[in-house]
């Protein structure tokens, strides 16, 4: 049975693409910054109990994201799939009206949640021999440039560098590395 992680995914895209892995038959761990699973999605989830859980993860943190990988390891046995979804934008406004708050929670989740998940994974993957690693594009990404979103298009771009890097140092590993564009997406 194939297993997935997937940070940030209580809602929006990562519940969805959650929904998707258990109707395939996957086991699942999501994960988010809540310390429990909300009612409305502990809901969704119940025609497939037993074959997901959930652990609680602040991307922006290396030991949150080594909890996760410790706690899927220990309850599945093995990680399959490492998805890196967890993402957040600023308020729509130019770079300079962007309070440092703001800024430091895009990158740490954008950029170090993406470089310490994928850390993390790669490193443990390796040593069972097997897995892959994606993340979630977005704008920015295709070199695009939307005002009121440099921040967050920043974050996505040099996404797409580092995941092309790190495919290239995966090579041989048997470990593969990747990058998902779902387009734009409207989430809450």
């Amino acid at each position: 049975m194939k297993t997935v992680v997937i940070t940030g995914s209580t809602r929006g895209i990562g519940l969805a693409m959650a929904m998707e892995f258990l109707s395939a038959g996957y086991r699942v761990t999501l994960s988010g910054r809540g310390e429990v699973l909300g009612d409305e999605t502990a809901a969704a989830l119940s025609p497939f109990k037993d074959h997901f859980i959930y652990v609680p993860c602040d991307v922006q943190s290396r030991e949150s994201l080594r909890k996760l990988w410790d706690v899927s390891c220990g309850h599945w046995g093995k990680v399959d799939i490492w998805i890196n979804n967890a993402g957040r934008n600023t308020p729509h406004t130019p770079v300079w009206e962007t309070g440092e708050a703001h800024t430091r929670q895009v990158f740490g989740t954008n950029m170090l949640g993406v470089v310490f998940g994928s850390q993390i994974a790669a490193a443990e993957m390796i040593r069972q021999g097997h897995g892959a690693i994606y993340s979630m594009e977005g704008l920015g990404s295709n070199n695009m440039i939307q005002p009121g979103t440099v921040l967050y298009g920043t974050t996505k771009h040099a996404l797409t560098y580092f995941m092309k890097g790190l495919a290239r140092e995966l090579e041989g590993t048997g470990v593969i590395a990747g990058r998902l564009s779902p387009g734009m997406m409207l989430t809450d």
